[in-house]
């Protein structure tokens, strides 16, 4: 009796390991998703350089043994202009950045270190915003500079300087002998630099409401 209970509970057992194996197979059958081991990110993606006109810069174009085809003139010089609007950028960035420091009472050593420069300049720079708070202001150099690094694309660019209140040129309101250059000449010095085509600049001479007034007192 014994051994008959002992052989029914075997068998219980087998029929029960085959049924589970059978299910399992069948979920992997009918689409059931595995599921697999996570994997850990590598970290965030590297920012390459706008490809190609600054390819003729990225690390890869200098490692060690690597020679690769010269650039042409034509491909530095693009690099460069791409390279100019960074940098103007990047200034104009830095003045908004210690403004906004100031107001948010961070010291001027503070900001120094944080921009890797001196106390002296971060002053020197308080003071000039100080003097001139129109620095800080959109400016159509800073649209064109945003199209060449590829922030906007044209399209945008033309809108925002087709819309754009340009100002005339005007004596120096300080009571000097100077003269203030006006806004259309951001244009003209954007269209000499090769920033802006000839026919983006007969556009927004064109169109653009105020460009008229501001062409002839420039």
């Amino acid at each position: 009796m014994t051994t008959k209970k002992a052989q029914s509970k075997q068998a219980h057992k087998v029929a029960v390991s085959k049924s589970r194996a059978t299910t399992r197979v069948a979920g992997t059958r009918t689409g059931v998703k595995k599921t697999e081991p996570s994997r850990k990110s590598a970290g965030p993606r590297p920012v390459a350089f706008d490809a190609p006109v600054l390819g003729i810069v990225e690390p890869a174009m200098f490692l060690k043994g690597k020679r690769g085809k010269a650039p042409s003139k034509t491909e530095v010089s693009e690099a460069a202009k791409v390279l100019r609007a960074y940098k103007e950028l990047v200034r104009l960035a830095e003045l908004r950045l210690i403004h906004q420091a100031r107001r948010s009472k961070t010291s001027q050593d503070a900001i120094a270190a944080l921009l890797g420069t001196s106390q002296p300049t971060v002053s020197r720079i308080a003071k000039q915003i100080e003097q001139t708070p129109s620095v800080l202001e959109p400016s159509p150099s800073e649209i064109i500079n945003q199209r060449a690094v590829r922030q906007i694309n044209d399209e945008t660019m033309m809108n925002m300087l087709l819309s754009y209140a340009y100002t005339p040129g005007r004596h120096d309101p300080t009571g000097g002998d100077g003269f203030v250059r006006g806004d259309w000449r951001q244009i003209e010095n954007a269209l000499i630099a090769g920033l802006i085509t000839d026919e983006e600049y007969e556009r927004i001479a064109r169109e653009a409401p105020t460009a008229k007034l501001a062409r002839v007192s420039r």
